[in-house]
């Protein structure tokens, strides 16, 4: 029961977020979509923004584990499914403050910066706390285009400048630190 009645809470919230923002729907409106008791929605989730929570972890681990090392792959693979969701994506989104939205969205990206950063720094004498220091700073980047991206709409020109990011990223990190390493020296 379990795992099927969270499936179809997830599915129906989905179906009703396709016309309506998360903070225009009800319990009672969606346990009648689902077909299930109140009881058992309440017995999977405290309230409507504990099912998104769930939606949420669900999806960035499955992004996070099919990244398997490819930062840039997970993030396009992201966009791509943001864009196919982007009612329910927009409709959620509104209903939340950026703040929670960039903990999620952060969560999900500074593993795989942090994976890329790390692999990077391999060659260079750098402390820990560099490589995490420069982690933040990439992760930051990142979250903000993405977020810039959905505050927008997701028009396809905001989007576009991750090219620009990944080339500033790829470009600037082993120079970076190199010139960290140099400044270690010191």
């Amino acid at each position: 029961m379990p795992k099927s009645t969270k499936r179809q809470i997830l599915t129906a919230l989905a179906e009703l977020l396709q016309t309506k923002r998360l903070d225009d729907i009800t319990v009672t409106e969606l346990v009648e979509k689902c077909g299930i008791s109140r009881q058992a929605f309440y017995y999977h989730f405290s309230d409507l923004y504990g099912v998104v929570d769930y939606a949420i972890q669900q999806m960035t681990g499955e992004l996070g584990v099919e990244a398997q090392g490819d930062w840039k792959s997970a993030v396009e693979r992201t966009v791509t499914l943001l864009r196919e969701y982007r009612t329910l994506v927009l409709n959620v989104y509104r209903a939340y403050e950026r703040s929670y939205v960039e903990h999620h969205v952060r969560r999900w990206a500074m593993p795989l910066v942090s994976d890329r950063v790390r692999a990077a720094a391999v060659r260079y004498a750098v402390t820990e706390d560099q490589v995490v220091f420069m982690t933040e700073i990439l992760t930051q980047g990142l979250v903000s285009i993405l977020l810039s991206w959905v505050e927008r709409g997701m028009p396809s020109a905001v989007i576009d400048r991750l090219d620009d990011f990944y080339i500033i990223m790829e470009g600037s990190l082993d120079a970076t630190l190199e010139r960290l390493a140099q400044k270690n020296k010191r």
